[in-house]
């Protein structure tokens, strides 16, 4: 005879993480990760040098995959101009880069998120997966044989029509909604995704800053390649399909009901009054992203020139330094924080100093300067695993893929407005004030501290109403057992 019942050895087991497959999922993204935050000074460091060497070589002379760079101090020097000049070209070029492969990213990470409710987890890690691996291998390409730089944007577009980084972003979410229960443990999951993240980052930045010093841009480039195609790999092996094979449903879902699946938390009736707290967590959330997006490539411009000067290794050693803080902060504020407060209030309060770090970097003038926005910025780390942690718990776990996928659409949207905005206020003030893109940045920062304030004070009564409301209908129809999953098609 059993001492404990069946119905509780199972509630036990959906209270309990899977760490096993968390483990494996974050090997697959700490790889990937490395060769994101490797490409990403490769190609920022790269196109500036190449713009630099036709501007100042007046297109004479072959470009050089060397990264040896002058710095002109003196901004009277007339070929400071053609640094500023390639600065800015590096920058449009960025933002075209955006305006090709965003847009679709949308439409795949829609569709994508949405269908993998009903035909699993693993194709989704390994379409965005390829997509990313095919378009640096182009760019390896194209730096190789010095090709027009028109080429990228091909690249561009696969990585687009496969949902690139932002699909690699939207399984890991989805990954660890299906493998924690929807308590703190999530945010914890989702901050262990930053946390991944950042590791990865600080292995490879002071190695990239050598990497590219001492071997030019080329063969940086084709490890970031290898690297993503090795993730591939690893998915494909050893990764555990977490939707259930008796919960999979037929791929011929039609894409009307997959994109309402998506936008269903905010527009249907069955989620009633929560659909207020979707809203209010979905403007915290892309605001914050408009942000995040606004500046990541122009923090390379930012020091590559006076008043600082760096170079490519002085680079790599901050930006590693950069991602130990966020590494050790990530998980830790998380953990140390939910002792004595909520998600809400962590979020509201890393919010608010990461605006004190943005405003800092805008007036930052001595390296001393960067050193303490850097650590600023690192405390600020869990604001956007705990938003979307606090968004997470509200969604049934049948439908968190589609979840996710409206996120992610919001995160796409959000990145391509962040960098035409800042990219146009860093091209209008890089002559005059170039940290003056940085106070905007802070903007947000209050503005989403705000938007969380009015979530902290509504959900509470929100959630009593809805929790309410269910058990009188449970009691008058005498339902003992869980809801059915929602249909987000009314």
């Amino acid at each position: 005879m059993e001492s404990t019942p069946l119905l509780q050895v199972h509630k036990d087991s959906e209270d309990r993480s899977k760490l096993g497959n968390l483990l494996k999922a974050n090997i697959v993204l700490l790889i990937f990760h490395l060769s994101s935050y490797m490409r990403s000074p490769v190609l920022s460091q790269y196109l500036y040098q190449r713009y630099l060497s036709e501007l100042v070589d007046n297109g004479t002379d072959a470009f050089s995959t060397s990264a040896t760079s002058k710095c002109f101090v003196n901004i009277t020097d007339p070929i400071y101009q053609n640094h500023v000049q390639a600065e800015e070209m590096s920058n449009n070029l960025r933002v075209m880069f955006s305006y090709i492969s965003v847009p679709l990213s949308i439409i795949t990470s829609t569709l994508l998120g949405s269908y993998s409710d009903f035909i699993g987890r693993r194709i989704l890690f390994v379409v965005p997966l390829m997509g990313e691996g095919l378009r640096n291998a182009l760019c390896t390409a194209i730096m190789y044989w010095n090709m027009d730089l028109r080429y990228m944007y091909i690249g561009e577009a696969i990585t687009g029509i496969t949902a690139g980084y932002y699909g690699v972003n939207l399984v890991s979410y989805v990954y660890t909604a299906d493998n924690t229960p929807p308590k703190a443990s999530r945010t914890v999951g989702m901050a262990v995704l930053d946390f991944t993240s950042y590791f990865a980052a600080a292995l490879s930045q002071a190695g990239t800053g050598y990497f590219i010093q001492y071997t030019g841009f080329v063969w940086p480039s084709f490890v970031t390649s290898a690297l993503v195609f090795l993730s591939v790999f690893i998915t494909v092996v050893l990764l555990p399909e977490t939707v259930a094979l008796e919960k999979k449903q037929s791929p011929c879902v039609a894409p009307t009901k997959a994109i309402k699946n998506v936008f269903g938390f905010y527009f249907s009736k069955d989620f009633g009054r929560k659909r207020t707290l979707f809203w209010i967590a979905f403007l915290a959330l892309f605001v914050t992203t408009v942000g995040d997006s606004g500046t990541g490539y122009i923090d390379y411009m930012l020091v590559l020139n006076q008043p600082f000067c760096w170079g490519p290794e002085m680079i790599g050693y901050v930006n590693m330094a950069a991602m130990l803080l966020n590494q050790f902060f990530s998980v830790a504020v998380v953990k140390l924080f939910h002792m004595c407060s909520t998600d809400e209030m962590i979020a509201i309060g890393t919010a608010l100093v990461r605006g004190g770090s943005d405003v800092l970097h805008g007036l930052a003038y001595t390296d001393f300067m960067i050193y303490a926005q850097t650590v600023l910025s690192a405390l600020a780390v869990p604001m956007m695993p705990v938003i979307r942690g606090i968004v997470s718990r509200l969604a049934p776990a049948e439908i968190q893929g589609s979840l996710f996928a409206g996120l992610t659409v919001a995160g796409a949207v959000a990145t391509m407005l962040g960098m035409t905005i800042y990219g146009a206020v860093y091209d209008a003030t890089v002559a005059t004030m170039r940290g003056f893109v940085y106070f905007t940045c802070g903007g947000t920062r209050v503005l989403t501290a705000a938007i969380l304030v009015v979530f902290y004070c509504l959900a509470p009564g929100i959630l009593r109403k809805v929790k309410s409301e269910t058990v009188i209908i449970n009691e008058e129809t005498h339902i003992a057992t869980t809801p059915e999953k929602p249909d987000l098609d009314s």
